[in-house]
């Protein structure tokens, strides 16, 4: 006979088990609640117990929650799913759905009954069934019972309807070749008066669209259905309309999800899009947002606007709907503003400025998620036309903003200068005054591309470097600002005290004794703006200190004293450097120590971005291909240097040769002699081969001789047709050029390809010591000749030179 205690102990209610487990005082307490309680019901199902098996497996489904194991309990649902009684078949699928997934292997023992329970005469474990199929059917489950699912989307019923249609969905996705079997379906569910029904359907043909966008132009002749139910719900004479009533808003689920499939209709297809404008403005202007009900629902039509080919008015209004939510108190609606305004950024910028200012205006929102969502809007809305006020604004809000912001903040600006900035002069200004406020918080990458930009502008070193000196006497709190400001001490420190130095305006510079520029260094050594990073900072001080030799030479010995302050530095990198510019300040490096301490060379692509970049042009009218070259280079037409006569022309080629000029363009080689008689068959199978064109060297041409400069080209014919230029710089002065840099354009119908060259400091007094290669591509194989125009900018006691020149006189095909 059962003992009655243990009897009372499995007959335990859920309630009685949810109320002890919540009086456990400790973790282990309710382990030990649960632990007990689980034996008991193992225990009730090996003895088969069937009055209680239905509360057991309620007690399973909530330990489940908790998060314990309840895998024993799988087998009894599949019991309770075969029973007869409603009450039990119902928990049999409650736990089906939550204790079963669709990778475990018991689920292909329910099959035959969900089957079963589908033809069942109730229509509730109809429902169960169909339920337990959508959510937890696996594929086998879904092409097994996909017959039954498609007869009961016709049935009589709606509630059937509604469930076999959500059903589908799942069998849909699972099974891709079965996905056409409810197309014939979906057309009648969405003529459907019943909201449920129509609700489904939408549902289902939103899935099978995203799954196959094939089928998109076959079902596009649903949308003036789906715009008859959307006009209906909008009207408010709807005679329905107070059973679906939600907070004023007719049935807002179904709104959403009509604008959500209408979307997917109306993109990138005008004449939908035009069928769908109407509705969509009476959309937008009649429902209410004053609840969260027609604020979801007016976002769904924003999105819809934004996605289809709509009327600009229309998209105006969609934009403008968001900047009413902007000014909402909510900050949900706020950020999904935000976000919205981010995907549809590009739509109309015009628009998109109106709301400037409301946009800027919630980077002072406390909430961080919003500041972050209005800083990318702004980031977005920035272009040439308004890169001036809209930086201005956000160096405004630099100075109240949080600090952990402020790294965030000082990115986008750094991008947003670099992408739209007018003028290499307002960028760098620009980029000093982000510096200045913020410096500690802009990134290494930042700093480095600043002080490219300022290398590949010769024209503003001064006045960059004497602005950095000045920000950097009046705080060295800011780490950017005195990473760069030494960098630039170092590099272009010269310029600062030579005193000959001019801005932008041609106006002069005041200059600064080499001791003050020392004095500034050292003071950075003593109190470096971030003591953590002292070391970084050290190093950097070190290498200016170090180019300052030849820069400042009065103040070699006051440089040394500080270098060897960190000869003995407890940071290994540090003491290595200071070590090694010690040995460089010997007296033996005193030849090599100029070419070694010169400015750091500029990239070609940064010198293409100053400004300066090298391309070929389109040929003028005339013959005249040279016209525009002096547009590209910056320069006034009449600024060209004198050529080099042109060498003699090579003698006219004999007969015979015209299908070798014709392939290299070059001087025709003899004709071979013609083969013998009976040799052609020796010729072809073991013959001699033809000796290819060999490469020919032209005289040596001085492109350009000027103020101590010379530049000879060693021009040469190679034998692919192309023709190769060998320059080499020649310094006749008792000074060295430094920062030398030389460039060379050529007409459209001329490939230019040159090598960087081999140095960027003339030595003084050396004549081929600095070359560079250049190659070059003749598109008309010699009928045009070749023509450059040259640039060429170096630095000469301090001072920028630039100059221009023109050559051609080549020789005759090349």
């Amino acid at each position: 006979e059962e003992d009655p205690g243990v009897a009372g102990a499995m007959s335990i209610k859920l309630r009685e088990l949810i109320r002890s487990i919540r009086a456990c005082k400790t973790a282990a307490e309710e382990r030990a609640v649960i632990a007990r309680e689980c034996a008991l019901i193992r225990t009730a199902f090996k003895e088969d117990d069937n009055q209680f098996r239905h509360r057991n497996v309620a007690k399973l489904l909530f330990i489940h929650m908790m998060g314990y194991p309840t895998h024993f309990g799988q087998m009894e649902c599949l019991k309770l799913i075969a029973s007869s009684k409603f009450a039990e078949k119902r928990v049999g699928y409650l736990g089906l759905t939550q204790l079963l997934d669709e990778n475990t292997d018991v689920l292909m023992l329910v099959t035959n009954s969900v089957k079963h329970d589908m033809n069942n005469e109730n229509q509730y474990v109809n429902g169960l069934a169909l339920c337990a199929l959508g959510n937890i059917g696996s594929n086998e489950m879904c092409r097994a019972l996909a017959r039954e699912v498609e007869n009961m989307m016709a049935s009589p019923n709606p509630y059937l309807r509604k469930k076999a249609a959500l059903c589908a969905m799942r069998i849909v996705r699972k099974v891709d070749e079965i996905e056409d079997k409810f197309n014939g379906k979906i057309g009648n569910l969405l003529e459907d008066r019943n909201h449920g029904v129509l609700l489904a359907g939408c549902s289902l043909l939103t899935t099978l669209l995203e799954v196959n966008p094939s089928y998109i132009k076959e079902f596009r002749r649903h949308v003036p259905s789906l715009l008859r139910a959307l006009r209906n719900m909008v009207t408010s004479g709807y005679s329905s309309a107070a059973e679906y009533d939600i907070a004023g808003i007719t049935d807002p689920f179904l709104q959403a999800k009509i604008l959500r499939l209408l979307r997917i209709f109306g993109e990138r297809n005008v004449d939908a899009s035009d069928e769908m404008n109407d509705i969509l403005a009476q959309v937008a202007t009649n429902t209410e947002g004053t609840k969260n009900t027609g604020n979801s629902i007016l976002y769904e039509c924003v999105l819809t606007i934004m996605s289809i080919e709509a009327e600009s008015g229309l998209r105006v209004l969609g934009i403008n709907i968001l900047g009413r939510f902007l000014q909402s108190r909510d900050n949900n609606i706020r950020y999904v503003a935000l976000a919205t305004l981010q995907r549809v950024v590009s739509a109309d910028q015009q628009v998109m400025q109106r709301h400037r200012n409301t946009i800027i205006d919630c980077l002072k929102d406390a909430d961080i998620s919003i500041r972050k969502r209005a800083l990318d809007v702004t980031y977005s809305l920035v272009d040439e036309t308004n890169i001036k006020s809209m930086t201005k604004e956000l160096l405004t809000y630099l100075l109240v903003a949080d600090t952990d912001f402020k790294e965030e903040l000082c990115s986008k600006l750094c991008m947003a200068v670099e992408k739209f900035s007018p003028n290499r002069q307002w960028q760098i200004d620009t980029l000093i005054k982000i510096m200045c406020l913020g410096g500690s918080h802009v990134k290494e990458e930042q700093r480095e591309k600043f002080c490219r930009v300022v290398a590949a502008t010769p024209e503003l070193h001064s006045y960059t470097v004497i602005k950095l000196y000045a920000n950097m006497r009046e705080s060295l709190s800011q780490e950017a600002l005195v990473h760069v400001g030494v960098w630039c001490l170092g590099e272009f420190g010269d310029l600062l005290v030579s005193g000959t130095a001019v801005g932008p305006d041609d106006q002069p510079l005041a200059a600064v004794s080499s001791s003050d520029v020392l004095d500034l260094l050292y003071d950075v050594v003593r109190k470096p703006p971030v003591a953590d990073k002292a070391s970084a900072t050290h190093c950097l001080v070190a290498a200016a200190l170090v180019k300052l030799v030849t820069r400042c030479p009065g103040e070699a010995e006051k440089i040394k004293k500080l270098l060897r302050r960190f000869d003995t530095s407890l940071h290994v990198d540090l003491q290595q450097r200071s070590c090694e510019f010690l040995e460089l300040l010997h007296s033996e490096w005193d030849p090599h120590r100029p070419g070694i301490l010169d400015r750091m060379p500029v990239p070609e692509k940064e010198i293409g971005a100053a400004g300066s970049a090298v391309a070929p042009v389109v040929a003028a009218a005339g013959g005249k291909d040279l016209l525009d070259l002096n547009d590209l280079l910056d320069a006034p037409s009449a600024a060209v240097a004198s050529t080099s006569p042109a060498p003699a022309a090579y003698p006219a080629a004999s007969g015979g040769g015209d299908l070798l000029d014709l392939l290299d363009g070059g001087p025709a080689a003899a004709p071979a002699p013609a083969p013998m008689a009976g040799d052609g068959l020796l010729d072809i199978l073991g013959g001699p081969a033809l000796t290819p064109a060999a490469a020919t060297e032209a005289a040596p041409m001085v492109a350009f001789e000027k103020n101590g400069l010379k530049i000879t080209f060693y021009p040469r014919k190679d034998a692919d047709g192309s023709t190769s230029v060998l320059a080499k710089f020649t310094n006749s002065l008792n000074v060295p050029m430094t920062n030398f840099v030389f460039e060379a354009a050529v007409p459209k119908y001329v490939t230019l390809t040159m090598q960087p060259a081999t140095g960027q400091v003339l030595p003084p007094n050396t004549a081929d010591l600095v070359t560079q290669s250049m190659r070059c591509v003749n598109s008309t194989n010699g009928e045009k000749g070749l023509l450059m125009k040259l640039r060429i900018g170096y630095v000469c006691n301090g001072t920028p030179v630039q100059e221009m020149g023109q050559i051609g006189g080549f020789p005759p095909g090349y």
